[in-house]
């Protein structure tokens, strides 16, 4: 089986970078999403800290109003 190896940061295009901050911060959302007004994450109320820092730099690429679809949201 063949081992693939990440490329280090430095080694990332502008865009690449940009796409992989993209995917970081949705994922981030997902995960920490909330149900009922908790997150499941943290436990505090929602919006939580790093849901708040994902959602502050999706806003900087314009994609402050990403949400989890709702299957997403359904299957936790």
């Amino acid at each position: 089986m063949a081992t693939h190896t990440r490329p280090s940061p430095a080694s990332l295009s502008v865009a690449q970078l940009r796409a992989r901050m993209i995917l970081s911060a949705r994922r981030i959302i997902r995960e920490h999403w909330p149900r009922v007004d908790r997150c499941p994450v943290c436990g505090c109320g929602w919006p939580c800290p790093p849901t708040e820092t994902a959602y502050d730099y999706l806003a900087t690429v314009g994609q402050g109003n990403w949400a989890p679809p709702q299957r997403a949201r359904a299957q936790r």
